[in-house]
């Protein structure tokens, strides 16, 4: 949405681009499973699962360096978390100033740790390309995890939506007791 103002006019132009954006991206990433997949099948799983690999792993180092996915600022609506949150972004802040005055030899550790993490995400992922045998399945699975990354709260939010709709009504504040049905029988 873009907002303009001039000589007391405002003018609110609303486009719909974002369900576009949302809907290329999880085709995009689909896609990646499915070539994935393609190249797993045709004797090229090690060459599938590390650039499967690398393609999610950068798509979330560029996602959490844009801002578009981050730690939650305020907890949840009920302050819950608020304390764990804080916690999780002081420690993110904490950990890029130490690696920012790391020495050399501190670095080439570090680099040595990401490494050891890519390979055993690597090694799940040509786990995961095994398991596959058909190639819409590799790609919904792959949607399946773009959605997880693009859009985190997804199922949280479907989640409550159903549990809200399975729970009893609240009785708070309703008189329960006989004399109150009679007095409500009387009223209608």
């Amino acid at each position: 949405m873009s907002t303009s103002q001039k000589d007391g006019v405002v003018v609110n132009i609303q486009t719909q681009s974002r369900m576009y954006e949302i809907v290329a991206t999880l085709l995009a990433i689909g896609a990646v499973g499915m070539i994935a997949y393609a190249l797993a099948q045709n004797g090229w799983l090690e060459i599938a699962a590390t650039m499967l690999t690398m393609f999610i792993t950068q798509l979330m180092r560029l996602l959490f360096a844009n801002g578009l996915l981050k730690v939650p600022e305020g907890g949840t609506r009920d302050g819950e978390f608020q304390g764990t949150a804080g916690f999780v972004r002081t420690a993110i802040g904490e950990f890029k100033a130490w690696q920012a005055r790391s020495p050399i030899w501190r670095l080439a550790a570090l680099a040595g740790g990401y490494t050891l993490l890519f390979m055993g995400f690597r090694a799940l992922m040509t786990w995961a390309l095994g398991v596959f045998t058909n190639i819409w399945v590799a790609g919904a699975a792959a949607a399946l995890l773009g959605s997880l990354i693009i859009f985190p709260q997804l199922f949280s939010r479907a989640a409550k939506t159903v549990t809200g709709r399975f729970k009893a009504p609240s009785t708070e504040g309703a008189d329960t007791t006989a004399a109150g049905a009679v007095d409500d029988e009387k009223e209608a």
